[in-house]
């Protein structure tokens, strides 16, 4: 079954509630029914979802991770926190290592004060699982803590998986002005700016909102 990025929400919603409908047992379409609820900023349904799919397979870190994402959205840190561990956690138990719940752990632990804590969680994330999102974010707090070479490294990665995400040509062109690099600066800027266009064109959820 086709997953998000093919941003035919109203199709995706309709295949997944069919699919629950004529199968209660399938936890993948209930765990796509609750992402595709949290992409809706509707992280209360989602987190139901999620709770469905997670009874039917407590293992599924995919699941774990976007009931975190919810908790967090609903202001449930102390609940948050650990479900992002347990994805962490299960996933390399499952030799899988989720790029994802690295990447919201860090987040969450920059979020809350620790960028020490945040910048071992990228560093391992990046080491296991190196996806662009995780690399992103590991980039730019490596520039927070004065590691600009690392920084440019590790973001000029992230560009490298994923050239269509903006936020590492904004992230690369602000640590390349900051270094006296303008012209290179000018051009990931203009990178940045382009690939947030074509994001913005994007198909938005709409209709689980009203």
């Amino acid at each position: 079954m086709s997953d998000l990025e093919l941003k035919d929400y109203n199709g995706a919603y309709r295949a997944w509630l069919k699919a629950v409908e004529l199968n209660p047992k399938d936890e993948k379409s209930k765990y796509f029914l609750g992402r595709l609820f949290y992409e809706a900023d509707l992280p209360n349904e989602a987190a139901a979802w999620l709770r469905e799919a997670l009874q039917l397979s407590p293992d599924d870190y995919e699941a774990i991770t976007y009931l975190g994402l919810c908790a967090e959205a609903l202001g449930l840190d102390d609940t948050a926190a650990p479900l992002y561990r347990k994805a962490i956690s299960d996933s390399k138990l499952q030799n899988r290592p989720y790029s994802w719940a690295f990447l919201n752990l860090g987040n969450f632990l920059k979020k809350h004060g620790d960028p020490n804590g945040a910048l071992a969680v990228l560093e391992e994330g990046a080491q296991r699982c190196p996806e662009a999102h995780e690399l992103a974010a590991l980039g730019e707090l490596l520039a927070t803590q004065n590691e600009a070479q690392r920084a440019e490294e590790v973001l000029r990665q992230a560009i490298a998986l994923d050239p269509e995400l903006p936020q590492p040509h904004y992230r690369l062109g602000l640590l390349l002005k900051s270094t006296g690099r303008l012209e290179e600066s000018r051009i990931e800027m203009i990178k940045f700016q382009q690939a947030k266009e074509r994001e913005d064109r994007n198909a938005k959820i709409i209709a689980l909102r009203k």
